[in-house]
C-alpha cells in the first residue's frame, strides 16, 4: 500500500474530508451504547421511585434526597473527569466510568434504607458525571465538520432511549421481580460492555495530536480512517505556555459564552431533571396508574430520541442556534399545556409525554452540539464537562423545588406550567451565544451556529 500525506498537512483535513471508516463507526456506535447506558442508569430512580416509596413505606417528597445525591455526583465528576481527560484522554476515564456506575448498580440492588440508596446514588451519579462529557468529547473529535451535528445528537438519542428502555420495563420486570431486579439490570449491562470498550475503543485523535502530540499514533488511526497508509501529519504549533483548559474557558475571550452556555445548560437541565425524576411520580399523584405514568416517563424518553434526530438533521441544514432557540420556545408553550390533557385518557398523557420529549430533551440535546463549536481541543472536554456541572445545579434546584412543592401539597400540573420560565430562560440564554462575541478558534467552529 502506498504512503501518502495528508492533503493540507494537517490531522483534521484527513477526518473532514474522508467517508464515515469502520473505525469512525465502532466509536459512534460504543459512545452511542455508553449513553444508551448513561440514560438508563439516570433516571432508573424516577422510574423505580413509586415502587421503592410503597414498599418502604416512605412519604411524599422522601426519595427527593436519592434523586439530589445522583445529581450532586454527575456534577462532582463532571468537573474532575473533564480536567482529567484534557490530561490524561478520554478513553481511560470512560473505561472507568462505566466500571464505577456498574458495580455501584449491583450494589444498589442490595441496599436495605434509604440512607444506603442515597450514598449508592452519588457514586452512581459519579461514574455517570465522568461519562457523559467524555463520550461526546471523543465523538464531536471524530465526527466530520459536514456532519458532526447530526452525528452528535443521534449519539445523544442513546441517552433518550435508554430512559425510554427503563419505561417499558419497570412495569415488566418489576411485577415479576420487584424493582430490586431493576438495578441488577442496570448494573449487569454496562459491566458486559466493558470489554468491548477494552478492545475497540481507541482514544480521541484530537488529544493524541493536540495535547500528547504523538504523531505516530495519530497516523496510524488516520490510515485506519483513510482506507491507506498516511504519512505522520503536521500537527497544530504547540503554544509556547502549555495553557490550563480552566484558564482558556475562563478567558476574556471565552468569558461570556462561558456563563451563557451555563445559563442555558442549567435551565435546560431544570427541566430535564424536573421531568425524569418527578413525571412519573406527579402523574400517580394526580391518580393516574403506575404503569400508565411509568409508559408516560418512557414516551417522554422517545420523544427525546425523535427529537434529538430531527433537530440534529434541522440544525445541520438552518444553523444550530436557531434551532435550539426554537425548541427551548415550544417546550415553554408545552409546559402550559399539561393542565389541558391529564383528563384526557392514557393516549392523550403518553402524547403530550411524546411532545415533552421532543421540545425538552431534543432541545437540550441540540444545545450540548451547539456548545461543541465553542472550546478548542485543549479546553473542550474541560469546558463541556464543566459547563454540564454546573448545569447540573440547575437540575439540583429543580429536583429540590419539586420535591419542596409535593411536600407542600402543591398540585403537580402547577409545578409542570413552572417550568415554562426556565424554558424562556434558555431560549434568550442560547439566543445571546453568538452576539458580540470574539469568534473561536478555526478548529472549534465546525458546527454552524447561525
Amino acid at each position: 500500500m502506498d504512503t501518502q500525506a495528508v492533503k493540507g498537512g494537517g490531522y483534521r483535513t484527513l477526518v473532514d474530508d474522508s467517508p464515515l471508516s469502520g473505525l469512525q463507526w465502532a466509536v459512534f456506535v460504543l459512545c452511542f451504547l455508553i449513553m444508551f447506558l448513561d440514560g438508563l442508569d439516570t433516571v432508573l430512580i424516577g422510574f423505580l421511585a413509586p415502587y421503592i416509596g410503597a414498599e418502604w413505606q416512605l412519604p411524599k417528597g422522601a426519595l427527593t434526597p436519592a434523586f439530589t445525591a445522583g445529581v450532586v455526583g454527575l456534577m462532582i465528576a463532571g468537573c474532575a473527569a473533564g480536567i482529567l481527560a484534557d490530561r490524561i484522554g478520554r478513553r481511560p476515564l470512560l473505561l472507568a466510568a462505566v466500571a464505577v456506575f456498574g458495580l455501584a448498580n449491583l450494589a444498589t440492588a442490595w441496599c436495605g434504607s434509604l440512607e444506603a440508596l442515597v450514598a449508592l446514588r452519588f457514586v452512581t451519579g459519579l461514574g455517570l458525571g465522568a461519562a457523559m462529557p467524555c463520550a461526546v468529547t471523543l465523538v464531536s473529535e471524530y465526527a466530520p465538520a459536514r456532519r458532526r451535528a447530526l452525528v452528535i445528537t443521534s449519539m445523544y438519542c442513546g441517552y433518550t432511549l435508554g430512559g425510554a428502555a427503563v419505561g417499558w420495563l419497570t412495569p415488566i420486570v418489576t411485577q415479576q421481580h420487584g424493582w430490586r431486579a431493576m438495578f441488577v439490570v442496570g448494573a449487569v449491562l454496562p459491566l458486559a460492555l466493558l470489554p468491548w470498550l477494552f478492545w475497540r475503543l481507541p482514544e480521541s485523535i484530537g488529544f493524541l495530536a493536540e495535547r500528547r502530540r504523538d504523531r505516530g499514533a495519530v497516523a496510524a488511526l488516520l490510515s485506519r480512517i483513510a482506507g491507506r497508509q498516511v504519512e505522520p501529519p503536521a500537527l497544530p504549533d504547540r503554544p509556547a505556555v502549555e495553557a490550563n483548559p480552566l484558564a482558556i474557558f475562563l478567558s476574556p475571550a471565552y468569558r461570556l459564552r462561558t456563563g451563557l452556555l451555563w445559563l442555558a445548560n442549567g435551565a435546560g437541565l431544570l427541566m430535564t431533571f424536573t421531568l425524569i425524576n418527578w413525571l412519573p411520580s406527579f402523574l400517580t399523584f394526580k391518580g393516574v396508574p403506575a404503569a400508565t405514568a411509568s409508559l408516560s416517563g418512557a414516551s417522554l424518553q422517545a420523544g427525546g430520541a425523535a427529537g434529538a434526530l430531527l433537530i440534529g438533521w434541522l440544525m445541520d441544514r438552518f444553523g444550530s442556534r436557531k434551532v435550539v432557540v426554537g425548541t427551548y420556545l415550544g417546550a415553554a408553550i408545552a409546559a402550559l399545556l399539561w393542565i389541558a390533557v391529564l383528563d384526557r385518557g392514557s393516549a392523550v398523557l403518553l402524547l403530550m409525554g411524546f411532545a415533552a420529549g421532543v421540545l425538552v430533551m431534543g432541545g437540550q440535546t441540540g444545545f450540548q452540539v451547539l456548545a461543541t463549536s465553542v472550546y478548542p481541543v485543549a479546553a473542550r472536554a474541560t469546558g463541556l464537562s464543566w459547563m454540564q456541572s454546573v448545569g447540573r445545579l440547575g437540575g439540583i434546584l429543580g429536583i429540590q423545588l419539586a420535591g419542596m412543592g409535593v411536600a407542600s401539597d402543591v398540585d403537580p400540573v402547577t409545578l409542570l406550567q413552572a417550568l415554562a420560565l426556565p424554558a424562556l430562560v434558555a431560549a434568550i440564554a442560547a439566543g445571546s451565544l453568538h452576539v458580540g462575541f470574539r469568534p473561536a478558534p478555526p478548529e472549534a467552529a465546525a458546527v454552524k451556529g447561525g
